[in-house]
């Protein structure tokens, strides 16, 4: 009875593990794809720029008062300073002439390059964004790209990624009430290959809770193990894809990377720990005869 007992521990080890880190590895897939997602929609939105160029007669120290400026303004995610000096040094490098000697003074003026936030990147919005950009001082021009929001191509770039995360949520709670139907399925088989241990232990005395903890840790173990494996896989997946794109922009979602995975274990430990113990109780309640 004990090496029956034994190989029958043995050969459910592997099958229940193989099954639950596939459907850990899935929903981890979606979850994922869920984060890259959200970072490529987040960098089209907030990546709208308007430059500000100053007078010709504007020095540095106005300008960057005037940038302090622009930086506490509602609508700004961040700015940078272009200088007159380093802008002509890049200009005369990309043309191949030196304008400066041709003219005798560089006609390149202070700006400043402003990021737009993502809701105020519209043509109407726009409009009153660059009112208040010309009402500051020593402002001489406000550009940027008019025919973009005119084609509404920030507003389909957000269309578009709303309705990616729309179906990415959908898949979720597909994805999620099919792990748990396989999950607690799996569960279920193998408390029905124990269903005689467990009666057996209920007829010599032993209190549920005596039963029902082997179980609960057993299945913990499961549950750690195939975390860890679908974690492997997908970080793996990470990896290959990093590696052969040549994005090297893991380091970004570290963050994302630990909740992803503390979702999983939860899921793995909340999952398997239910169905155990209402699977185990369920033939606790039932009759001898009623196993077979």
């Amino acid at each position: 009875m004990t090496k029956e007992v034994k190989y029958k521990k043995r050969t459910s080890f592997w099958p229940t593990i193989i099954s639950m880190s596939l459907v850990l590895f899935i929903v981890g897939l979606l979850g994922l794809v869920s984060i890259y997602a959200n970072h490529l929609s987040s960098f089209y939105q907030n990546n709208f720029e308007v430059f500000v160029f100053f007078a010709a007669d504007a020095d540095d120290e106005i300008a960057l008062n005037v940038q302090k400026q622009i930086n506490g303004l509602p609508f700004v995610n961040k700015t940078t300073f272009v200088d007159r000096e380093v802008a002509a040094r890049k200009e005369i490098t990309r043309t191949g002439e030196d304008f400066i000697k041709t003219l005798g003074y560089n006609p390149i003026p202070h700006s400043v390059q402003i990021n737009i936030k993502s809701e105020f990147a519209d043509e109407q919005k726009m409009e009153v964004v660059e009112k208040k950009l010309r009402l500051l001082p020593q402002v001489d021009d406000v550009v940027f790209a008019k025919d973009d929001l005119g084609k509404n191509i920030l507003s389909q770039i957000n269309k578009n990624f709303n309705t990616i995360k729309t179906i990415l949520m959908a898949l979720a709670g597909v994805l999620l009430f099919i792990s748990l139907i396989l999950i607690n399925s799996t569960v279920r088989i193998n408390m029905f290959a124990r269903r005689f241990i467990i009666k057996s232990m209920q007829y010599v005395g032993a209190s549920d809770w005596f039963i029902i903890k082997p179980f609960i840790k057993m299945y913990l173990i499961y549950a750690l193990v195939s975390t860890l494996i679908a974690l492997g896989l997908l970080f793996s997946l990470v990896y290959v894809a990093e590696t052969n794109l040549q994005f090297n922009n893991w380091q970004l979602f570290i963050q994302q990377y630990l909740l992803l995975s503390s979702v999983l274990l939860g899921l793995a430990v909340v999952i398997s720990l239910v169905s155990v113990y209402f699977s185990t109780k369920r033939y606790l309640k039932l009759k001898i005869d009623q196993l077979y």
